[in-house]
């Protein structure tokens, strides 16, 4: 009996690298083999799944600043012989940065901005930007202007570009852009199709979990779109402008980058299809599973490589939301949550690893009498 074993990060309690190890040391002693794929859909851990799954990349750790300008390390992941690098926005420009004060009207993404210079200096002409789990709402000027574009107010003062300026920029200056910047080929990586603006724009859809005042949604979507005319000329719905708080856009319009799902390109990397077809069972999973999770989250787009290739899947996850009956449509053999007793969230995120390690050994030992 062998496993594909290919767990998402359960968030603030375990890496899905770590998850993997886990189940495969339980199932190890049970007599499962199994192989391990770290998996990511372009938001945390997008960066070390990356270099665990392919060959000759190495992790830069860098200076950069925070959401709110403040100093920290961060790092990504560099391929020399591809000229290649991969950067999670989350890592300088992450929603794990906010505190009570801040809302995103105080800050931006120029510590991503930042990453992705030092990435070009390094001699990348390929970078791919996981947009997921981003703290901010600047529609991208952060980036930008760590880029080298320059953004002006009304008096010719120049912005600082946190969310508070998108309704005083009245031109966007390109003169003292990044040369090498024309020569680099950009990927945003999300699964977002959310527009810049309007009823699923940033503002009004990501605008609350990052802070955002309720009584300032409406004004906050009218400097988006104050910002994007400045840009364009105009305001237009492309889909995906509004990822990671309107990075998609700043991407699109400014850097050409190409939109790619953040799932299939690790999925493509790691080789996933060919390796469910070579597994007995599939094992997937992540903190929280619910409706949501049928709009293209990991474990069910495992679920359903497993359903194509008939084969058994099964998720451990903190939590489930939704019926089983639902789930199996999406070909998910069993949801196992791997909670067992009453505690908090904060609990059950601190006992994460403890939690999988006892439900792993419970499906080990179902799957192994099952054989006898």
């Amino acid at each position: 009996m062998h496993a594909l074993i290919a767990i998402d990060s359960f968030k603030n309690s375990m890496t899905s690298i770590r998850a993997n190890q886990i189940v495969a040391d339980q199932f190890s002693a049970h007599g499962i083999t199994s192989t391990q794929v770290a998996i990511a859909d372009g938001g945390e851990g997008t960066v070390a799944a990356w270099l665990a799954n392919q060959t000759g990349g190495k992790a830069i750790t860098t200076a950069t600043v925070d959401l709110a300008q403040q100093p920290i390390q961060a790092t990504y992941g560099y391929f020399a012989d591809e000229h290649l690098a991969v950067i999670e926005v989350a890592e300088a420009s992450g929603i794990q940065f906010l505190t009570p004060e801040l809302t995103p009207l105080d800050t931006n993404t120029y510590g991503t901005g930042l990453l992705i210079k030092d990435a070009i200096a390094h001699g990348a002409q390929k970078i791919i930007l996981g947009l997921g789990g981003s703290g901010t709402v600047d529609g991208g000027a952060g980036i930008l202007r760590a880029l080298g574009y320059r953004f002006f107010d009304a008096n010719n003062s120049e912005l600082a570009m946190t969310g508070a300026d998108l309704a005083r920029v009245q031109r966007i200056d390109a003169q003292q852009v990044l040369p090498a910047l024309s020569a680099v080929a950009f990927v945003s990586a999300a699964d977002v199709t959310n527009p810049l603006t309007g009823e699923q724009g940033a503002a009004r859809i990501f605008g609350p979990q990052k802070g955002l005042n309720a009584e300032l949604i409406a004004t906050y979507d009218d400097a988006m779109a104050h910002y994007m005319t400045v840009a364009t000329g105009a305001v237009s719905s492309e889909e995906g402008d509004g990822a990671a708080g309107g990075i998609g856009f700043a991407l699109r319009y400014f850097l050409h980058a190409q939109v790619q799902s953040g799932f299939q390109l690790i999925a493509q990397v790691s080789h996933l299809a060919e390796q469910v077809q070579s597994a007995d069972l599939i094992i997937s999973g992540e903190g929280q599973v619910d409706d949501q999770s049928f709009m293209g989250k990991v474990p069910i787009q495992i679920s359903q490589l497993a359903q194509a290739a008939g084969k058994p899947c099964y998720l451990f996850v903190g939590r489930q939301k939704g019926a089983n009956a639902t789930f199996s449509e999406q070909g998910v053999t069993a949801v196992l949550p791997i909670v067992d007793q009453v505690m908090t969230l904060e609990q059950a995120m601190a006992s994460g690893p403890d939690n999988l390690t006892r439900m792993a050994d419970r499906l080990a030992r179902i799957i192994s009498a099952s054989r006898q």
